[in-house]
């Protein structure tokens, strides 16, 4: 497959994302309910994303420490940055700040998926094609996580809309680098999806989770179970 082929499609996995932004903003009003909901979404979305696609991708390798190693980096990293992170993006709103934390682990975890399309289509293209379909069914309700706490917060649409598109960038940047970092360090992959898992474990045990609990506990479980079935579905079948 030709190189600028296989940028084009990851570049469509990745606009999928603004896609997942655009459905949100037909939205007008938005309830404690509502939030809990989206925000219980995003927490399902990001772990079934990590148990189903990163980690089980990363431990297919046959030495663990890369990914052992990703993973407590990613988690060490946003603890020892909590503070200073979370009162850089939180200091006009709380919700607000948590989109952007969102945004974060979601373009942290992009680039490696984009680099997942670069080592597929090393094996064949039609690997590459099917790990790019995967990754656009669930680039869209990860659109949605950015988009649905920043509007709350009362962020103008054009403005998601521009920081979304920027996150849709990413896929085909990772592929991008996943093709140079593929021929010069074969190893680095493994080591990426643990830093990328990491962060999002993170995001959602100290960040989403408890926002969207706190909210509405029913809403918030309605969402979690959903976001699971969505990635797991987008996963396995």
């Amino acid at each position: 497959m030709p190189f600028s082929t296989l940028l084009w499609i990851s570049a469509g996995a990745g606009v999928c994302t603004l896609l997942g932004a655009l459905l949100m903003f037909a939205r007008r009003s938005w309830t404690d309910r509502n939030l809990a909901l989206f925000l219980g979404l995003a927490a399902g979305v990001m772990s079934a994303v990590v148990l189903f696609d990163m980690l089980p991708s990363a431990l297919a390798y046959p030495h663990y420490g890369g990914t052992l190693g990703g993973l407590a980096a990613g988690f060490l990293l946003m603890s020892l940055n909590q503070k200073g992170m979370v009162r850089l993006f939180s200091k006009e709103s709380g919700v607000k700040g948590l989109g952007y934390m969102i945004m974060l682990g979601i373009a942290l975890h992009d680039l490696p998926e984009g680099m997942a399309i670069a080592l597929g289509a090393e094996m064949k293209a039609r690997t590459a094609m099917v790990i790019a379909l995967g990754i656009s069914l669930h680039n869209i309700p990860e659109g949605m996580a950015i988009a649905a706490p920043l509007l709350v917060g009362r962020v103008r649409r054009i403005k998601v809309f521009y920081q979304t598109l920027l996150v849709a960038l990413v896929t085909p940047l990772g592929t991008y680098v996943g093709k140079i970092a593929i021929g010069l360090l074969p190893g680095v992959l493994p080591g990426l999806l643990g830093l990328a898992s990491g962060i999002m474990i993170y995001i959602v045990l100290f960040q989403l989770w408890p926002q969207a609990h706190q909210r509405d506990p029913a809403s918030s479980w309605n969402g979690m179970v959903l976001g699971l079935i969505i990635i797991g579905l987008a996963t396995f079948i």
